[in-house]
């Protein structure tokens, strides 16, 4: 089969290579899928880098999630049966063929396409799991960072089903801008993003807020919060060091937490999950648009797919396909 491999950390520019190579064996609790599509995230850069919390076993296949078809089973596994499209999440997605542990895979309804069905692993979960762990009263006021990432634009689009108030921070050039969750109208602009929260906050304080920034703007997202509120980190867009005194949080009677998708999945029920497949597989089929796709490419065109994510700074994903 054809795979992208890379052979030791680095720029995926620098280190990835195509190949053939033997197909993958499914062992006993998992399936081996013939991959239809995968997304390039930023997940996946950080894994070819050896920064993500997946590390490499050289030589490693790219990626990490995708769709395709179950084509083989493992001698353990009763819960699905080749011929099943499923999207899943697993190390070495980016080839013909993949193995996916049955923990890590998800049934795709009819009527979802390959474009949308590939994105579902990583940033809907984590979208349905950053609220769950926070697990607020309706009417509760929440801020969402990186506020124009797929992941936020899920975060309010499932607030709003949930009845919570959603509120975006967003990044504009050299300053920052508030918008309403709901229909992304501007609330207010500023230069730093403790002088835009202050005018935010004036009309209250949020319960939860969800960040996948980190670094020093931490501290002001801290006095945004309710006491006895939560923080949820989880992404390093700004992984810079931060200088905090325990009284901030300890006045605050806070909870500042980290927040990744495996984890949460590793620990959340089975009836959880199937809630949130089913919420999530309803919203993505009605709004398809949350998940934008700006191009795709074969394997072997790995190169120009990367120089496409480098150079696009509009919101969507390119695809690997075939």
């Amino acid at each position: 089969m054809q795979a992208v491999i890379f052979e030791q950390s680095g720029r995926p520019e620098d280190v990835l290579v195509v190949r053939d190579i033997s197909s993958p064996i499914a062992n006993q609790d998992q399936v081996l899928i013939q991959v239809a599509a995968r997304p390039i995230q930023p997940a996946d850069f950080l894994f070819i880098g050896g920064r993500y919390r997946i590390k490499p076993v050289f030589p490693q296949i790219a990626g990490l999630e995708g769709v395709g078809t179950i084509v083989a089973c493992g001698t353990e596994v009763t819960s699905l049966k080749p011929g099943v499209r499923v999207a899943f999440r697993s190390p070495g997605a980016w080839a013909e063929f993949a193995v996916a542990a049955t923990s890590r895979v998800y049934p795709v309804p009819s009527g979802i396409p390959d474009t949308i069905a590939s994105q579902f692993a990583l940033n809907p979960l984590t979208a349905w799991g950053l609220l769950a762990e926070c697990d607020l009263p309706k009417s509760s006021r929440i801020l969402i960072t990186a506020g124009r990432s797929v992941v936020a634009r899920i975060l309010a689009r499932l607030a709003q089903r949930k009845g919570l108030k959603a509120t975006l921070l967003v990044r504009e050039g050299s300053g920052y801008s508030i918008l309403d969750g709901d229909n992304s109208q501007m609330i207010a602009q500023g230069t730093t993003v403790d002088g835009v929260l202050q005018d935010v906050v004036k009309n209250g304080l949020f319960y939860a807020i969800l960040d996948a920034v980190g670094g020093p703007t931490s501290l002001a997202l801290i006095d945004a919060l309710e006491p006895r509120g939560r923080l949820i980190s989880y992404g390093i867009l700004d992984d810079g060091d931060i200088t905090l005194k325990a009284s901030r949080l300890l006045y605050k009677n806070m909870i500042w937490q980290g927040f990744g998708i495996d984890g949460w999945l590793n620990n959340t029920t089975q009836e959880q999950l199937g809630t949130a497949q089913q919420e999530l597989w309803e919203i993505l089929s009605d709004h398809p648009e949350l998940l934008p796709v700006i191009d795709s490419f074969s394997l072997s065109r790995i190169q120009e797919a990367i120089h496409t994510v480098y150079e696009t700074h509009c919101p969507g994903k390119v695809l690997l396909v075939g």
